[in-house]
């Protein structure tokens, strides 16, 4: 009977006490069970998985690698549907983990049962900036929402490192569209510039000289808000590791340019090797993701600037020249523009979209104030 007792009163309490829960709406009882169920593990974590979560807090690249090597789950959960990446991202300073997580096939995407992304949770907990600033570059979705409805421009508020540029930009992805096959952190190559206001100057744009198509956007003076001349510097469009620099570059005569527009005007289309001709001095730079950014017609490089390099967002990887130009094999210096390309395996930024879908896309990968107060029409 004691039992009895003492068991009915325990049940009249806990009753009681939802009551006045829900009287007062200090809990949300739905959500609570959601955010129980969501802390359920939907994968199969092993010792050699659970090692790993630690390994990428203690910033130790080699054995992350080794890690990786051995054949951990990089997609792995822990009992709150966290995975390694996130981790990384939310107490990480080094990048590199992100790096190798990434190439290993970690998916940058993917969501606990309440709807965190690893974006998120560098968003939110970022002490230096480096690890959010390399998901936006690799392609992280901003506009991805947890299940209270908070995306990383929301989480990134109660940051202390939050900086008002980045911040802005996330604001202005967080409610798409968004392209998850491109980076949104990228800058600008040529400093206070935008977007050159011209569609001819863009990815798409017909080249009938050569009979081809361009590839990149061009930064010519008069149309990127900014003068640009010969010798202006160019910049890094995002931090990564130079994978090629044309240092020894020798321009063409005009005998040689001539010949190289010959061949490709009797090609269906400029051929690649052609192509890379009319490039002139370039200097390639790999970032997060893989993505890799082509900067092309410079007038030189920093002697410094060789292949392995590392450079940070807004280094100077070049002069604006005109390399590889009609200008150039005549010795002159007219003419001069930077031109930038961003590539993804072999596909470029802007290959075979409308005028209006490679704007949009630009917006997200410089973002908004990187682009043009109108548009001109051809």
């Amino acid at each position: 009977m004691r039992v009895f007792l003492t068991l009915l009163t325990t049940l009249l309490v806990l009753a009681a006490g939802v009551f006045l829960l829900r009287q007062f709406n200090v809990v949300d009882l739905p959500a609570m069970a959601t955010q129980l169920i969501s802390r359920t593990p939907t994968t199969q974590t092993t010792k050699q998985d659970t090692n790993l979560f630690n390994l990428v807090k203690t910033d130790d690249v080699a054995s992350v690698q080794a890690a990786i090597t051995a054949g951990v789950n990089v997609n792995a959960q822990d009992e709150f549907g966290q995975t390694p990446l996130m981790y990384a991202a939310s107490s990480s300073t080094n990048t590199d983990i992100l790096d190798a997580l990434v190439k290993a096939g970690a998916n940058i995407n993917a969501q606990t049962g309440a709807g965190w992304t690893a974006l998120m949770y560098a968003a939110r907990d970022s002490q230096t900036l480096d690890t959010l600033i390399w998901l936006m570059n690799a392609a992280a979705d901003p506009s991805l929402k947890n299940g209270e409805g908070q995306s990383a421009a929301d989480l990134a508020r109660s940051n202390p490192k939050m900086t008002t540029a980045i911040y802005e930009r996330l604001s202005e992805l967080s409610n798409g569209p968004f392209d998850p096959n491109w980076p949104s952190g990228y800058t600008v190559p040529v400093e206070g510039a935008t977007i050159s206001s011209r569609p001819a100057h863009w990815p798409g744009a017909p080249r009938a000289y050569r009979n081809g198509t361009h590839e990149g956007f061009d930064f010519y003076g008069g149309t990127v808000a900014v003068a640009v001349e010969y010798g202006t510097p160019i910049r890094a469009v995002a931090g990564g590791t130079v994978v090629r620099s044309d240092l020894e570059y020798v321009e063409m005569t005009l005998d040689e340019y001539n010949e190289v527009i010959e061949v490709s005007k009797r090609s269906l289309n400029t051929p690649p090797e052609m192509l890379d001709k009319l490039r002139g001095r370039q200097v390639w730079v790999e970032h997060a993701g893989g993505y890799v950014s082509r900067y092309a017609h410079l007038a030189s490089i920093p002697a410094t600037l060789t292949v392995g390099s590392k450079v940070k967002q807004g280094d100077i990887v070049g002069e604006t020249g005109n390399s590889g130009t009609l200008e150039a094999a005549t010795q002159t210096q007219d003419d001069p523009h930077p031109h930038v390309e961003i590539w993804k395996g072999e596909d470029y930024l802007g290959h075979n979209l409308e005028t209006q879908q490679i704007y949009d896309l630009a917006k997200q990968v410089f973002g908004e104030k990187a682009m043009p107060s109108a548009v001109e029409q051809e």
